[in-house]
C-alpha cells in the first residue's frame, strides 16, 4: 500500500515565497500549474508596463497608474498563496512539494527573471542615471531616466530630439544631449546664438547660466557641415555643457536611443561645481518623477 504523505501547509509561509520568490508560494500551496500561469503573466507584465511607459504620453498620473499595477501583482501573488495554502492545508502532499524541488524552482526563477530583465534592457528599454548637469534644467544631476531602446532606428531623429549616446564609441560612457543638427544640416554659433542652415534656430530648451563662465570655444564655434553619417547635439545648458561644439558631431552608429521620461529623482549636490565625481544626495524631487522628455 502506498504511503500518503501530509504536511500542514503554513499561509505565513506561503506568503513569505510569493514575495521573495514570485510564484514559489503556489507551489509550495501544491499548485504548480497555477504557479506557472502567474509566473508567464508576470514575465508579460513588466515587458508591457514599461512598454506602455516609453510609447504613451501617459504623464505623471498615468506614469504613476503603471508603477502601481507593478507593484500590485506580487501583493497579489502572496495574497493567493497565502489563500491557497490555508484551503489545502491537510492535503497529501504532491511529489514536487519537497524542499530541494523548492529551491531548484527559486533557482530556475532567479534565471528566468534576469533573463526577462535583459531582454526589456536590450529591446524595449534601459535605465540609466544623469550624473551632471550638462542638460538642466531639463534634466537635473541626480535624474534618472527611461532610455528607450525599441524605437533606436537613426532614421527617427528629429532636431530636438533628447538622446543617449555613446561617447567615444562601443562601451564607452553613456550621455544624454539633445539634437540641434541632422546630416546634411550647416551648423555655426556666434556669440552663443545658433545657426541651423543660415537661419537662427528657434533654441527654446538653451540656457546661458550666469553663475557659470562663459568659454569661448563654446560661444563661438563652426560654421561645420554635419556628415551624412551623424547628428550634432547640444546640452540644454550652455556653458558646462562638454557637447559636439568639443567632441564634434556624433556618429549615428553611436546612437543608443531617446530619453523619454525620468523615472525617479534625487538631486546630486556638488561642494565642487567644476568636480562632479564629489557629490551629496538631495531628498527625493517628487515633482520630476514621471515627467516625459520628448
Amino acid at each position: 500500500m502506498e504511503t500518503t504523505f501530509t504536511k500542514p501547509r503554513r499561509p505565513w509561509l506561503a506568503a513569505l515565497l510569493s514575495l521573495l520568490g514570485g510564484p514559489l508560494g503556489q507551489v509550495y500551496a501544491g499548485r504548480l500549474r497555477r504557479g506557472v500561469v502567474l509566473w508567464i503573466v508576470g514575465g508579460l507584465l513588466i515587458p508591457i508596463l514599461v512598454f506602455l511607459s516609453i510609447s504613451l504620453p501617459l504623464g505623471r498620473l498615468g506614469f504613476a497608474s503603471l508603477f502601481l499595477c507593478a507593484l500590485a501583482f506580487p501583493i497579489y501573488l502572496a495574497v493567493d498563496a497565502f489563500l491557497l495554502a490555508r484551503r489545502t492545508s491537510g492535503a497529501p502532499l504532491k511529489r514536487y512539494q519537497r524542499w530541494w524541488v523548492y529551491v531548484l524552482i527559486y533557482v530556475a526563477l532567479i534565471a528566468a527573471n534576469n533573463g526577462v530583465a535583459h531582454a526589456v534592457r536590450a529591446f524595449i528599454a534601459e535605465a540609466f542615471v544623469v550624473p551632471t548637469r550638462a542638460m538642466s534644467p531639463t534634466i537635473q544631476a541626480g535624474d534618472r531616466l527611461l532610455a528607450d531602446k525599441f524605437w533606436t532606428d537613426s532614421s527617427r531623429l528629429r532636431r530636438n530630439d533628447v538622446v543617449v549616446y555613446r561617447s567615444e564609441g562601443p562601451g564607452s560612457p553613456l550621455f544624454v544631449m539633445r539634437v540641434a543638427g541632422l546630416p546634411g544640416d550647416r551648423i555655426e554659433i556666434k556669440d552663443e546664438r545658433v545657426l541651423l542652415n543660415g537661419t537662427q534656430w528657434d533654441d527654446r530648451h538653451g540656457v546661458w547660466d550666469a553663475s557659470l563662465p562663459s568659454y569661448v570655444e563654446l560661444a563661438n564655434h563652426g560654421p561645420v557641415t554635419v556628415p551624412a553619417d551623424c547628428f550634432f547635439v547640444l546640452g540644454d545648458n550652455r556653458r558646462c555643457s562638454k557637447d559636439s561644439r568639443i567632441s564634434g558631431p556624433i556618429p549615428l552608429s553611436d546612437y543608443y536611443g531617446k530619453a523619454r521620461l525620468i523615472y525617479w529623482s534625487r538631486p546630486r549636490q556638488f561642494p565642487d561645481p567644476d568636480d562632479t565625481t564629489r557629490y551629496t544626495l538631495g531628498p527625493i524631487r517628487w515633482d520630476r518623477i514621471g515627467a516625459r522628455l520628448d
